[in-house]
């Protein structure tokens, strides 16, 4: 993959350096004005500019108070200072980030921080951004509180493989598979995570959470018999260290299985201690897996107005999380950029006109002498006009683009949103297996139909003309669907292609082709690697994709949907597409098209 050049292993070691320094400021009060002396001693001697950078960044630490305009003065001088290093710009926007989402508890400018910083992971990977892990383990931390937990996923799978400590990967990423009712995989994960933890004799409470989450996951296939005595585990674990949010994510579950053993009393305990302990820890969050259980409860009990309340509560816990950690605000600060990046384009256009209404004046002038001078006055203005509604034109259609992308999030994915809370709110509810298959299935298509909105939001979203994020998004998919088939994925990039820009109907074609050749060859090629090659230019695209499965005949499968849809999709883009196949000698298939020259 070529998107920067490699640096140099001295380079890296600079960088490992500077991230073990910026650790030992950070958590070691005492030491930092020594540190940032032997930093300017070294800089005076070597006149290294990225060093100078670093101990600025390093310095900026100290100043980051909640609410302070140096924030703020700080975030604006990011790019301009810092983009000729990207390493230290990386660790500007992480501490922007954490000082924003713990510090102001700003979670909208936080987004905005880790955007970039994710930007820069996606573009330098970690040879460059030495603490890359680091970064990734943050930014999913951040996704997986806002319940975008596939892009957590994907966060932490991205960083796991350069982590010295894998504890924190694993245990994310069980709990979000958990979140998204793979609990067989969520399992796998927490699993890999309680080794981690023995493995590396860390403290024990990081094992007996990793099994808590894993009763929680059993707890969640009913099988409460192996989540029983896990869950009591990681109960123990939280109130010996009194860590109160900890206590009540075991406490609710096992009060249900108590429920279920028709053991009142141990039940009415736990809930009792778990709705003190939200109160005392401030995390009302908890609330929505609270309410229900203590609705339950009640109505097995007999007191059904008690019951109704509670689940009248749960209903709006739910519906409290959701406008509080919602996935639109993530969509919002990418539709802020989009604005300002829209203020700047007008303010260039403004200077512009400025410039041409000058121009126009000194021409006029002289023009006003002959006929001739006249007819060119008008040819001028003409095309002035002409730039002007094509200007407009293309401010309409971007300002559509938006206001679609926004309508369907905020409609359709409300909608949708709903239909899943009253499913969830009545799968908390006693069901005929019957009735908890169809409810189940509403769910599961729920989430499906949110997937395909997700994807058509993206295709329409101006923010994601640039290949930067095209390409981001293709990795990340083929990434995910080879790995649940077991098969290796090759994914490689010349640096030209994140350059270019490609309008909105090439880039949902390309993706789409994209996603119809991985899907066939992970379900019918019975390949072990699949290999992806994007090549481009300044008007020119291409895209390999070749697997060294068995292969199939042509002329046997070309009445296919899916070879007819991909056809279709490049003769829309003007492309050509080609497949070659034999059996048992794997499958390429290539796409090259031309770009147009309005993107």
């Amino acid at each position: 993959m070529s998107v920067a050049a490699q640096p140099s292993q001295s380079q890296f070691q600079k960088g490992k350096a500077q991230d073990s320094l910026r650790k030992l400021y950070r958590f070691n009060k005492t030491q930092r004005k020594d540190i940032e002396h032997k930093l300017l001693q070294q800089y005076n001697k070597t006149h290294d500019k990225e060093l100078f950078a670093f101990l600025e960044v390093l310095k900026s630490m100290v100043l980051m108070k909640p609410n302070s305009p140096f924030v703020e003065k700080f975030r604006n001088e990011v790019d301009a200072k810092y983009s000729a290093f990207p390493n230290v710009q990386a660790r500007a926007y992480q501490i922007l980030g954490y000082h924003y989402f713990i510090g102001d508890i700003n979670y909208e400018k936080a987004f905005d921080a880790y955007l970039q910083l994710e930007k820069l992971l996606e573009i330098y990977g970690p040879k460059v951004i030495t603490d890359y892990a680091d970064y990734c383990s943050e930014i999913a931390s951040a996704y997986y509180k806002f319940k975008n937990y596939k892009k957590a996923v994907e966060l932490a799978k991205n960083g796991v493989n350069y982590a010295n400590d894998k504890w924190d990967f694993y245990n994310t990423i069980g709990l979000c598979y958990g979140e998204l009712s793979q609990a067989d995989t969520s399992i796998y994960y927490l699993k890999k995570a309680v080794a981690e933890a023995i493995q590396r004799k860390k403290p024990d409470i990081y094992r007996t959470i990793s099994l808590g989450n894993i009763g929680n996951s059993y707890y969640s296939q009913q099988k409460f018999q192996l989540a029983k005595p896990l869950l009591t585990a990681d109960l123990k674990g939280a109130l010996r260290i009194d860590d109160k949010g900890l206590a009540v994510g075991a406490a609710i579950p096992l009060a249900d299985i108590y429920l279920s053993e028709q053991k009142w009393k141990p039940a009415d305990s736990l809930l009792t201690m778990a709705r003190t302990y939200i109160a005392q820890s401030g995390q009302t969050e908890r609330l929505e897996r609270f309410f229900p259980i203590r609705s339950k409860y009640y109505q097995l009990r007999g007191h059904l107005p008690l019951a109704i309340a509670y689940r009248d509560s749960a209903i709006n816990a739910i519906k409290r999380n959701d406008s509080i950690f919602n996935n639109l605000l993530v969509m919002r600060v990418q539709q802020r950029t989009d604005m300002e990046k829209l203020t700047e384009e007008k303010s260039k256009l403004e200077n512009y006109r400025k410039v041409s209404q000058i121009r126009l004046w000194a021409v006029s002038i002289i023009l006003i002498l002959t006929a001739m001078g006249i007819l060119i006055v008008r040819g001028y203005r003409s095309r002035l006009e002409k730039n002007k509604k094509h200007i407009e034109e293309l401010n309409r259609l971007l300002a559509l683009r938006q206001q679609l992308s926004a309508d369907m999030h905020d409609d359709i994915g409300s909608t949708l949103s709903s239909i899943s809370l009253y499913t969830h709110s009545l799968l908390m509810q006693p069901q005929t297996a019957a009735q908890q298959l169809i409810l189940e299935k509403i769910k599961q298509n729920a989430q499906h139909v949110q997937e395909s909105v997700s994807d058509i939001i993206w295709s329409v979203n101006p923010h994601m003309d640039q290949m930067a994020q095209v390409v981001a998004r293709m990795r990340a998919f083929g990434a995910d669907m080879t790995e649940h088939a077991g098969i290796a994925f090759v994914f490689n990039f010349e640096e030209e292609v994140i350059k270019l820009v490609v309008e909105m109907s090439a880039r949902r074609n390309l993706y789409l082709i994209y996603k119809e050749a991985i899907n066939n060859a992970v379900k019918y090629s019975a390949c072990k690697q699949i290999t992806v090659t994007l090549t481009g230019s300044n008007d020119r695209f291409g895209m390999e994709i070749s697997d060294n499965g068995i292969g199939f005949e042509i002329a046997t499968q070309h009445q296919g949907n899916g070879l007819q849809n991909m056809q279709h999709r490049a003769d829309e883009m003007n492309g050509t597409l080609a497949i070659i196949s034999k059996q048992q000698q794997g499958t390429r298939l290539t796409l090259n098209f031309t770009l147009s020259k309005n993107s």
